[in-house]
């Protein structure tokens, strides 16, 4: 669409860019050091301008927006039946929320019936059966954890349970695995539904033990190859390090760590069965940790290949010829020789009580939900309440709801960005979009395709990351010109897709046009003023400066705020199917804003969707 950008268009998208980047500390002048010979620097007037602070939706909207996928108008309508003011609602909400079971979600469901997804119900022995076992046919052996991506992105933007799946995210996150791994992908249906759907809201100890046995795990961290005389550390180490105690607890290589000098200066607690351990792990501990898991393996996966003790193919088992029978020493706890299996069980037990875990997990679940920059009175309390409550069936549940219901949760805003995923489904769910992605075995490019290629490109791809660390949880990491760049071309593209890739014939994923319509029935109400107050609305949840006069400016081009737009007439092709983009118009001149009207709309809700206020949380 040719448009004529005017010099206060420029200055103030300036402004709407550097109100994001500045909140992270990204508006500032080139440093001299990546300047090009020559070149002294940016000039005052080219210099992003950050506001001295960011605006602050209503209350509602910002718990909204960082409880779920997205804020959308028919969560805010329920919302507002839940109760007689913001703070008794939100309570009911997250009661509601954390109570998922009793949340209808028939609609949803009904959308992932309709995908015919062939994965999702089958038992980790017809995975292995199925689609591990199948050499031949790449495709068919990764169609497991493609139908849990389009599954995982269905949920995530038409379930009613917005806070479970949020959770979901972040214990993919927390028990990261590279879902096309070539011995892990065909297995994650069962490492998604089993360890992480099941015990989202329940009980960190069994989620821990239930992660550590499901195959992808294994696969991806070669537990099911460790045996006695050769124990593979990798999953034992990632364990302490990522999955509990945190390398906030790590003390490095240390000789002798129990000796009484050490240990004062590690530090000990008793534990809930009154033995004494140590605060922090050291080198040691990962070694008899990675010698306590010898023999937990998966059925198949090691020569001769064939079931151990009658356990089906490709489901946990417990192999005790290859478990290092011999007595282990574990954050100065000693575990007896010759308890088989329970070497295992008693060192999930010994980590998910200790302190260290409670503060990493819980100092996490803080930054996820309450910011970046989450006080360390906050973590503390929600880690003494992870404690306290470990062997808890909702344990978890219960933290998140002293998270959610702190003043700190409540009064933050902007200390968190959107990541590319959660934008996109964000703004999936603000547009009203009408879309079931699902993979495709055929030389298609579909939209679906296109649209998982878009955020493995801005570096967000559902499990796609391929560290066991997970994908990063600061703004910092998701606001370099990499990142937000191809966020700012994903968020607009959404709007121009259609359900069959490249078929303008085809209806919109997110049809705006037909939406706003709607909205607007009589034709002198599709004024400018009247449509980006509207779009700000259902996007945002409020009308903020400088973003909402910028989108308004766009859309009006030369005619007055209050003057009708056309959003009717439509160019067509030689065989009369409309266009979509409105007519071409720039003659006599003064006519720019009859220009391509419809294409206009979608570019205006474009740039809400790029506004910083749309991609805080």
């Amino acid at each position: 669409m040719a448009a004529v950008a005017t010099s206060a268009f420029i200055a103030s998208r300036r402004r709407v860019f550097g109100a994001l980047l500045g909140s992270v500390g990204a508006a500032n002048a080139t440093p001299a050091s990546m300047r090009r010979p020559g070149r002294t620097g940016l000039s005052d007037a080219d210099v992003p301008l950050a506001p001295a602070s960011s605006t602050f939706p209503p209350d509602a909207v910002r718990w909204l927006t960082r409880g779920t996928f997205g804020f959308s108008a028919d969560l805010l309508a329920e919302f507002d039946a839940l109760g007689a003011d913001d703070d008794a609602r939100w309570r009911a909400w997250v009661a509601q929320q954390l109570a998922p079971g009793a949340i209808a979600d028939d609609a949803c469901d009904a959308r992932i019936a309709s995908a015919g997804f062939a994965t999702l119900g089958k038992t980790a022995a017809e995975l292995w059966a199925d689609h591990h076992a199948d050499t031949t046919d790449y495709f068919n052996r990764m169609l497991p954890v493609a139908e849990t991506e389009c599954m995982t992105m269905i949920r995530q933007i038409y379930s009613r349970r917005q806070l479970f799946e949020l959770v979901v995210d972040f214990w993919h996150d927390h028990f990261s695995v590279f879902g096309w791994d070539y011995d892990a992908g065909p297995m994650f249906v069962a490492m998604d539904r089993d360890a992480i759907r099941t015990n989202a809201l329940g009980n960190f100890r069994t989620m821990l033990q239930a992660t550590g046995e499901s195959a992808s795990m294994m696969y991806m961290l070669d537990l099911y190859a460790s045996v006695a005389g050769h124990p593979n550390e990798n999953y034992a180490r990632e364990l302490m390090e990522l999955h509990a105690l945190g390398a906030e607890n790590y003390a490095g290589i240390i000789v002798n760590p129990d000796s009484p000098a050490n240990l004062q200066r590690l530090g000990t607690f008793t534990a809930w069965d009154g033995e004494i351990e140590r605060l922090e792990y050291v080198d040691d501990d990962v070694y008899e940790a990675a010698r306590a898991l010898t023999g937990w393996t998966l059925s198949g996966a090691n020569w001769p290949y064939g079931p151990v003790d009658g356990v089906p193919l490709g489901e946990f088992a417990y192999d005790d010829g290859d478990h290092d029978q011999l007595t282990k020493h574990i954050l100065a706890r000693y575990l007896p020789a010759y308890q088989r299996q329970g070497d295992g069980t008693l060192l999930y037990d010994v980590l998910a009580q200790h302190p260290g875990t409670a503060h990493f997990v819980a100092g996490k679940l803080c930054r996820r939900l309450a910011g970046d920059d989450a006080s360390a009175a906050l973590v503390q309390s929600a880690a003494d309440l992870f404690r306290s409550a470990w062997q808890a069936d909702d344990q978890i549940a219960q933290v998140l709801a002293l998270i959610l219901g702190s003043d700190e949760f409540k009064q933050g805003w902007g200390n968190k960005v959107k990541r590319p995923a959660a934008a996109t489904v964000a703004a999936l769910r603000a547009t009203g979009a009408d879309f079931t992605p699902v993979p495709d075995d055929t030389s298609a490019w579909t939209t679906t395709e296109e649209l998982m290629s878009r955020l493995q490109q801005a570096g967000h791809r559902l499990f796609y990351w391929p560290a066991p660390n997970g994908y990063p949880d600061d703004q910092t990491a998701w606001t370099s010109t990499g990142a937000l760049g191809m966020t700012f071309r994903l968020l607009p593209r959404l709007l121009e897709m259609h359900r069959t890739n490249g078929d303008v014939a085809s209806p919109f994923i997110a049809d705006v046009q037909a939406q706003t319509l709607a909205r607007f029935p009589n034709a002198q109400d599709r004024t400018a003023v009247n449509l980006v107050g509207y779009w700000c609305d259902r996007l945002l949840g409020y009308r903020p400066e400088p973003t909402y006069g910028v989108a308004l400016d766009f859309l009006r081009q030369e005619a007055a705020p209050d003057a009708a737009l056309d959003l009717v007439t439509d160019a067509t092709d030689a065989g009369g199917q409309p266009q979509h983009t409105g007519v071409w118009h720039l003659n006599p001149p003064g006519t720019l804003s009859q220009h391509y009207t419809i294409a206009r709309l979608r570019v205006a809700i474009g740039l809400l969707l790029g506004s910083p206020e749309f991609l805080r949380r």
